[in-house]
C-alpha cells in the first residue's frame, strides 16, 4: 500500500513538474564570443516559475507517471506526527524545474487534498485540469508554507 501512495503522490507532483519545466533558457546566439575565462561558467539557475499553462497541464495528466518518476521522489514511509499521516517527505527533485521545492520539504496538501491514500493524490491531480492555481501547502524545516502558482489558459 506505500508504493501505491508514494505513486500516487507523485502522480501529483509530476503535473507540477511537467507543467515547470515548460520554462527553458534562450538559445545563445552562434555569435556570441565565448567567456575569456578559462574555468567553465557554472549553468544560471532556472527562472523561478511564477505561473503554469492549462495546456501543459493537460499534457502532463496524458503522458502519465514515467517521466515524472525519473525527476521527483520522495521517502518510502510517510511522515507521522501523533500516530497520523502528516504528509510525504521529498527525497529528490529536479532543480532545472525552478520551483520552491527542495528535498527534505513535506509535502502536506495539494489544493486543499491532504493526499495520503492513492485516490486522494489521484483526485488532487484530475482536479488541477480545472482549478484556478495549483497551492502545495509543505513545511521546511518545521515551518509552514505555500507554493501557489496560478493556472492561465
Amino acid at each position: 500500500m506505500a508504493h501505491g501512495i508514494r505513486v500516487s503522490l507523485a502522480a501529483a507532483f509530476f503535473l507540477l513538474a511537467a507543467a515547470c519545466g515548460e520554462s527553458t533558457p534562450a538559445p545563445k546566439s552562434a555569435n556570441a564570443a565565448a567567456p575569456p575565462s578559462a574555468v567553465p561558467a557554472r549553468p544560471a539557475a532556472p527562472a523561478p516559475v511564477t505561473e503554469l499553462k492549462r495546456a501543459a497541464i493537460r499534457d502532463t495528466i496524458a503522458q502519465g507517471l514515467g517521466v515524472f518518476l525519473q525527476n521527483v521522489t520522495v521517502e518510502d514511509w510517510p511522515v507521522m506526527h501523533d500516530g497520523k499521516f502528516h504528509g510525504f517527505k521529498i527525497r529528490s527533485i529536479n532543480a532545472e524545474w525552478g520551483v520552491d521545492l527542495k528535498p527534505g520539504d513535506v509535502v502536506t496538501r495539494i489544493n486543499g487534498i491532504v493526499p495520503e491514500h492513492p485516490e486522494e493524490a489521484d483526485a488532487a491531480l484530475r482536479a488541477l485540469e480545472k482549478a484556478p492555481s495549483l497551492k502545495v501547502d509543505f513545511e521546511r524545516d518545521g515551518k509552514a508554507k505555500t507554493l501557489e502558482l496560478p493556472i492561465v489558459d
